[in-house]
């Protein structure tokens, strides 16, 4: 079943930092595929994926992106955020 969640959330992106309300589409019991046939062509995709240059790799995973659904886009960001946090205490230099 379907749920809608409605968030507060904050515009950061001017000064006045006004907040709004978003809804967004979720699935509380989605599960990941665990089919043997999904699991062998995930991993096939993986070997030719890592088999690419880096610029293939951002070609095709750009390409995917851009078949996808905003709520699996959600997905993505929420998964890709802890990753591109910076840890600016310890770039700093030792006194």
């Amino acid at each position: 079943m379907m749920k809608m969640e409605t968030d507060k959330i904050m515009d950061e992106t001017n000064s006045n930092a006004q907040a709004f309300t978003t809804t967004m589409l979720y699935d509380p019991v989605r599960k990941k595929d665990s089919s043997p046939t999904y699991q062998t062509e995930r991993e096939l995709c993986f070997q030719y994926f890592t088999q690419w240059s880096e610029s293939g790799q951002v070609d095709f995973v750009e390409h995917l992106l851009s078949r996808m659904c905003h709520y699996q886009h959600g997905q993505i960001n929420a998964y890709l955020k802890p990753m591109l946090q910076r840890d600016f205490i310890t770039l700093l230099p030792s006194e």
